[in-house]
């Protein structure tokens, strides 16, 4: 049926040529946006325009026909009359499809029906279309098609679009905040022979120019960021595309956005109170209340948000007081006993991390600052004064058992940076890990105490548009390629 379809439009691509018409011209006439018309009738009407777009319905009544064409600002009605065009460009009419984009040209006007519109006196080709849009009263309901032709997903599935005009929006709004808070954005490495900074398998490429691998990195330039601190720029920050050869499901895909940033001379208590104010001001900017819909709950981001250990989190919903086991052990047993599935060899931090994913985090849908972290679980942070080393000064912010950013009181002592290092790479999770030691040898120069974050943006536009699935909110995500 396509092919059909396909055909007859390149019959007509030749006769638009054979006329001494290109159907594929560079210029467009176009004056005047849709909106424009729309929202100021009174001034423009009988006034004659030239609005330019998509066609999106066609009908020809004999006599008459009428058009929705389709621009970025709006949908507006061309109506046309077989007096007002010649016999010629009556006849042309049928060279056009839905799906063209054209220019007309006309006075503005209404129907008998009430309807703004332009009554047209030119109608001239500006792309031919060769194949037919989905119905727009069907739209594209398979999630596979959407994400293959992204562009038909935006343009007969406004929610799509919508989402992805909010990610913008969003986007906009963290730059526009982080540069009035007295940050910087500094642009690091995107390829990196080390890639620190986070537990989390890297995507491995190689350089021909110096025959050596490298690795996309898989956090927002963390050591690179906090390299510039040492270097005297005290506020840095870097919104970034992000690289990590996991697994993919509703909160995860292989390439994501951050926004991560670096804080010298600032607490972590100082960061909880800057991130209260970005998050319920980006909320406020995007959705425009505190309050909304999210995955059939009314999710109230009204602050301030609660602040709440993360060993009390494990007590308060497992039972499990991390402070009483000295043997991991004794801790794997308890927590198999109550449900936890753990993998063989598993050590602390993976024991620990899946206690909390499994038993704790699904409980937490309201928003919440999750603080002092065991220490396994992040060699690059400080340790919480007066807890015995066993925590450090981290927090996450969750939102419906998701994780949208995390922050650290960062570790500045080098020397306890190497020994942390060394007993990640000695440890039973050493394969999770990566030790820098060029940056170890920065810190020795000096480090500023500092805090630093980073912030999931595209789970941020997830639970902002109310979407199922992360890859929604990205414009053009990793697909498997199609076997034809």
């Amino acid at each position: 049926m396509i092919d059909t379809i396909r055909e007859g439009r390149i019959q007509k691509v030749q006769k638009f040529r054979e006329k001494g018409v290109n159907p594929y011209p560079s210029k467009s006439k176009r004056d005047t946006m849709a909106s424009e018309v729309l929202k100021d009738y009174d001034n423009y009407e009988g006034k004659e325009v030239t609005v330019s777009g998509r066609m999106m319905f066609f009908r020809d009544l004999g006599k008459i026909a009428f058009i929705k064409l389709k621009d970025v600002s709006g949908t507006i009605q061309l109506y046309l009359k077989e007096d007002n065009l010649t016999e010629e460009s009556w006849k042309d009419l049928k060279l056009f499809d839905v799906g063209d984009f054209v220019d007309a040209t006309g006075a503005v006007c209404k129907t008998k029906t009430g309807e703004i519109s332009v009554e047209i006196k030119n109608l001239d080709i500006l792309a031919k279309s060769l194949r037919p849009l989905p119905e727009k009263w069907v739209g594209i309901q398979d999630d596979d098609k959407r994400f293959r032709q992204r562009y038909l997903d935006f343009l007969v599935n406004p929610d799509a679009k919508d989402k992805i005009e909010k990610r913008a929006k969003l986007l906009k709004y963290l730059r526009k905040f982080m540069w009035e808070k007295g940050f910087m954005e500094i642009e690091n490495p995107s390829l990196e022979v080390n890639p620190a900074g986070a537990q989390a398998e890297p995507f491995k490429t190689h350089i021909n120019a110096y025959d050596m691998d490298l690795y996309l990195r898989i956090c927002a330039g963390e050591l690179w960021q906090k390299m510039s601190t040492i270097g005297g720029f005290e506020k840095v920050f870097e919104i970034a595309r992000v690289y990590r050869n996991e697994g993919v499901d509703a909160e995860h895909n292989p390439e994501f956005t951050m926004l991560e940033f670096y804080w010298a001379y600032a607490t972590i208590e100082d960061n909880i109170q800057l991130h209260e104010e970005l998050f319920s001001g980006m909320v406020k900017e995007v959705v425009g209340d505190y309050k909304f819909q999210y995955h059939g709950k009314t999710l109230d981001m009204t602050p301030p948000y609660r602040v709440v250990k993360y060993n009390d989190l494990f007590i308060e919903h497992i039972d499990i007081d991390l402070d009483k086991y000295e043997k991991l052990e004794d801790l794997k047993k308890v927590a198999i006993g109550k449900g936890v599935e753990l993998e063989n060899g598993s050590g602390w931090s993976t024991t620990i991390d899946q206690i909390f994913k499994q038993k704790v985090r699904p409980h937490l849908f309201d928003p919440v600052f999750v603080t002092e972290y065991p220490y396994i679980l992040t060699p690059l942070a400080k340790k919480v004064e007066g807890s015995s080393g066993k925590y450090v000064q981290m927090f996450q912010f969750i939102i419906d058992s998701m994780e949208m950013c995390r922050t650290y009181g960062e570790l500045n002592d080098p020397i306890d940076q190497m020994e942390r290092f060394k007993e990640q790479q000695e440890g039973e999770d050493k394969e999770n890990w990566t030790a820098d030691y060029k940056f170890v040898e920065a810190m020795e120069y000096g480090m500023p105490p500092q805090s630093g974050s980073g912030v999931g943006i595209d789970r941020w536009v997830k639970v902002l548009t109310d979407a199922q699935n992360i890859r929604e909110c990205i414009a053009y995500p990793i697909m498997k390629p199609e076997r034809k």
